[in-house]
């Protein structure tokens, strides 16, 4: 049976948030990498729909949520679509910059967090490395949506996806969409982006919520040492990797991931 999928918009301070859902059940929420929207899930929501009530949003400023015009939270923007879902308490699946927003959520709002699944997470507060950043840094140099995402997926953590013409297909497509419509941003201003903790390995341990991380082991060298660092600082984790996957698993491997998040949810309402 073909499951139903439903869509709306949440106010926030200064615009809009888009979100869809499909499925029953417990909420689960699902909160996209950097530079991609809702899609970043194209190979998720379908599964994760057939035993949750799941939620996918288009972060500020990206996919069809409102631009940026200064100064905003993504914990708050993430809670304003709780609020308007009147949720109790949600699980949260998250991808790269997806991660460091579950993560400041669940340290300012701990008791509507049941259980977090990090994929690929950054980290607020970690040092990234010199490579890193000087990738951010040529992204930046030149403001074209095609020269953007050529460089940003040119990097070595996505080679395994860009090799397969499907995956490069959709993620160049969810890419470039979204580098066209950050350049229209009111704010490039990463002070205007306001976050809940500082500094990383104190505050993580913190967070009493049952944690599931995951990576793929030719990811990038900062995300498998920040996936070092939840696993050591967070008291209720498992830790999984991935084998021939890279910052793209969510797309290279989406069967496994999958059935390594159903399982670990599964075990953790058992428990």
């Amino acid at each position: 049976m073909e499951l139903k999928k439903t869509s709306g918009q949440v106010a926030v301070p200064n615009g809009e948030l888009y979100f869809e859902k499909i499925g029953n059940g417990e909420p689960l929420i699902l909160i996209h990498a950097g530079f991609s929207d809702r899609r970043d899930w194209m190979h998720q929501i379908s599964d994760f729909g057939k035993k949750y009530g799941t939620i996918a949003y288009d972060q500020r400023g990206f996919g069809n949520s409102s631009i940026t015009e200064g100064e905003f939270s993504p914990a708050d923007d993430l809670k304003a679509i709780v609020d308007h879902l009147n949720i109790d308490k949600t699980i949260l699946v998250s991808h790269s910059l997806g991660g460091t927003i579950a993560l400041d959520f669940a340290l300012q709002y701990p008791n509507n967090v049941e259980a977090l699944v990090l994929i690929a997470s950054g980290l607020n507060g970690y040092s990234w490395s010199k490579e890193y950043l000087e990738l951010m840094g040529s992204i930046w140099s030149v403001p074209q949506p095609e020269i953007m995402t050529k460089k940003f997926l040119s990097a070595p953590f996505y080679a395994i996806g860009m090799h397969e013409p499907s995956i490069k297909y959709d993620v160049e497509t969810m890419t470039k969409e979204n580098f066209n419509k950050v350049l229209t941003w009111k704010t490039f201003d990463v002070h205007d982006v306001h976050w809940f903790f500082p500094e990383p390995a104190a505050k993580l341990k913190d967070i009493k919520a049952p944690t599931f991380v995951v990576y793929g082991d030719q990811d990038a060298e900062d995300i498998k040492k920040i996936a070092h660092l939840l696993s050591e600082n967070i008291q209720n984790v498992e830790t999984t990797i991935i084998k021939n996957a890279d910052h793209l698993l969510n797309f290279e491997k989406p069967t496994e991931l999958n059935n390594l998040v159903l399982d670990f949810l599964s075990d953790f309402e058992q428990r």
